[in-house]
């Protein structure tokens, strides 16, 4: 796992700047940094070393300085891969990932690029061409941001902090700010800069003679449906799961598990137990709030599984994470569980270990979100909800649909035109009247208001269930989740590896239909299939919680002065992004109970990474 840079082109970076670049990027590879120029090209790496320590040093380049390559990432079939290369006669000087993947290009060019299971961005120079390729894995786990300058070079990094090091001026984007307060993130490839944007996921960019191509290599299927039994279904799900365990173990450093407690890490935890002979090292984050604390839970299933367990729970004073990560975080993100996949990150990294892995991508490619129920059922009698017949909604709605969830707050169920308008009024953090008051004047005259709508009706092959798990595969997962596991783990020099997200899994949890993801008001019904088979039902047959924080709480007592002073002090004022008379009100209003977390912790967000990447 490294952090990677480098450009090409008239204006490629030189030895200072690249290294200015490496020294912002060094928390995702401490152990060693390493350069490569020519006339055209600039490369460099800081690695975190993971397997091959001693011999996969970057750049990489083959016996005949052909091809030069830095990348960031694991590619977790390269010793079957280099196997196959040496069984057809290649010659290997070295054991590393590295050179596995030069020699795979030599021989196939860029499509070598479908041959890897992994994930990955890589940078790899060809000289005969003097062409540079940089590839993104499938579903986008590891970054890869891009700019050019007015010559025509072209830049790029794992984070957009190296690119900031670069003589370049970069214009602001201000259509970000209400983006972040919609959906709690920036979506797709763009950026808080005009001029950054980044590799979309399973695309292939290439640069050669000043210009420009992208390639899609990859794309989700949602077709041909797997037409096997159901107990076929549950065999391959199980050999496909254990198999993608089993290839993530690969480590030459100590190596552990998120376990939440939920479902998706519990599994995970299960097919590690059962491949290693020693205990599984599992981490748990906690909380005094009762609410939000699943420690209780994940201790239990550490005790059947006999994992060598490890607690850990935030004190009574989270300001200090939330401004680390406010130095750490180059772009405004507002999903407040990155507190806590932080806070988790740098205690399973205080106890000595370098490489975790975890549940991300299960609730995407198996159903396990419960709004894939809650929007097609409540679209379904769409018609009742615009005669409003109903003055009290949250009678009605529990009794017929059971809907515990608090998330599913009673101003969710009103008449929406089709199913995307509901789906996004239910993913959103905030809606579009919340968020108009608060702007100011100068962020209003920004056409942003397009930006906001799902056109499922261009989907209409699918069912109902694959538009929301194809529109979360292609944006809530590589926007959000992805950044906020890559960041928290990598600003604590920790690999973080996602078993479900292998592209075999994907592919085959896609094709399933939906009675094997969504069986009445249950949700990931092949993964509870599997995990009864395994476990007893008592460690796992609870509701979902999710990875979330106690955050109107904090926004009360602990972060109360944090949120006061950022929102409400001169330099916010002077920044002029937000409406003072507004944000005081919202500020009241959450003091005195009414929870108003959703639009002030964005704002909050938004505000503090200002503070440490515009003012500075």
């Amino acid at each position: 796992m490294c952090g990677i840079a480098g450009g090409i082109g008239i204006n490629h970076p030189n030895k200072l700047t690249l290294e200015k670049q490496l020294e912002v990027l060094k928390h995702r590879g401490p152990d060693e940094t390493g350069t490569f120029f020519s006339k055209e090209l600039s490369l460099g790496i800081c690695r975190l070393a993971i397997v091959e320590v001693e011999s996969a040093k970057q750049p990489a380049t083959d016996e005949s300085k052909i091809i030069n390559l830095v990348w960031n990432g694991e590619i977790y079939n390269f010793r079957e891969l280099r196997d196959e290369l040496l069984a057809k006669g290649i010659v290997f000087t070295s054991k590393s990932e590295s050179e596995v993947i030069i020699k795979l290009f030599l021989l196939h060019g860029l499509e070598f690029v479908s041959k890897l299971d992994g994930m990955f961005a890589i940078a790899i120079y060809d000289s005969r061409t003097h062409s540079l390729h940089l590839i993104r894995d499938r579903v986008g786990e590891k970054p890869l941001w891009i700019t050019k300058d007015d010559k025509g070079t072209l830049f790029f990094a794992s984070e957009i902090k190296a690119l900031l090091q670069l003589n370049i001026e970069f214009g602001m984007r201000y259509e970000m700010i209400p983006e972040v307060l919609f959906y709690g993130y920036i979506p797709g490839n763009e950026s808080t800069y005009r001029d950054i944007k980044q590799v979309p996921p399973a695309h292939i960019l290439s640069w050669e003679n000043n210009k420009i191509i992208f390639f899609q290599y990859w794309k989700p299927k949602f077709f041909p449906k797997n037409n096997l039994s159901r107990s076929e279904v549950l065999v391959q799900a199980k050999n496909l799961i254990e198999e993608s365990v089993s290839l993530r173990l690969n480590s030459d450093r100590p190596i552990g598990a998120f376990l939440s407690g939920g479902l998706d890490s519990t599994l995970i935890t299960y097919y590690m137990a059962k491949l290693t002979s020693k205990a599984v090292q599992t981490f748990t984050l906690g909380f005094e709030t009762n609410r939000y604390n699943e420690a209780n839970y994940a201790r239990n299933i550490a005790n059947f599984l006999g994992t060598h367990h490890h607690e850990y729970y935030i004190g009574s004073d989270p300001q200090l994470i939330l401004e680390e990560i406010g130095v750490q975080m180059d772009q405004p993100f507002a999903d407040s569980s990155l507190i806590a996949s932080f806070a988790l990150s740098q205690f399973v990294k205080k106890n000595n270990v370098t490489v975790a892995l975890g549940g991300d991508g299960g609730d995407e490619i198996f159903g396990g979100y419960s709004r894939y129920i809650f929007a097609s059922k409540l679209q379904k009698i769409n018609y009742l909800l615009k005669l409003n017949q109903f003055d009290n909604h949250s009678l009605w709605v529990d009794f017929v649909f059971n809907f515990k969830d608090p998330k599913y707050k009673v101003s969710r169920f009103k008449y929406q035109r089709n199913l995307g308008q509901r789906y996004l009024d239910i993913i959103s953090m905030n809606t579009l009247s919340d968020i108009e008051p608060i702007l100011n004047h100068n962020l209003k005259k920004f056409n942003y208001l397009n930006n906001y709508f799902i056109n499922f009706e261009m989907e209409n092959s699918l069912s109902d269930l694959d538009k929301m798990t194809k529109y979360d595969f292609e944006n809530y997962l590589p926007s959000d989740l992805l950044v906020k596991s890559d960041r928290s783990s990598m600003f604590n020099s920790l690999e973080l590896r996602s078993p479900f997200l292998d592209h075999k899994i994907v592919e085959f949890g896609l094709t399933l239909p939906e009675n094997l993801k969504i069986l009445g008001y249950k949700s990931k019904f092949v993964l509870r299939e599997i995990a009864k088979e395994l476990l007893p039902i008592s460690l796992f047959d609870r509701p979902k919680k999710g990875f979330s924080i106690p955050g109107s709480e904090w926004l009360r007592i602990q972060l109360y002065d944090l949120m006061n002073d950022l929102l409400t002090d001169s330099t916010a004022r002077n920044r002029g992004w937000f409406d003072y008379r507004q944000v005081k009100s919202l500020i009241r209003q959450h003091k005195s109970g009414k929870n108003r977390d959703a639009l002030l912790w964005p704002m909050i967000m938004i505000e503090l990474w200002a503070r440490n990447w515009v003012d500075n």
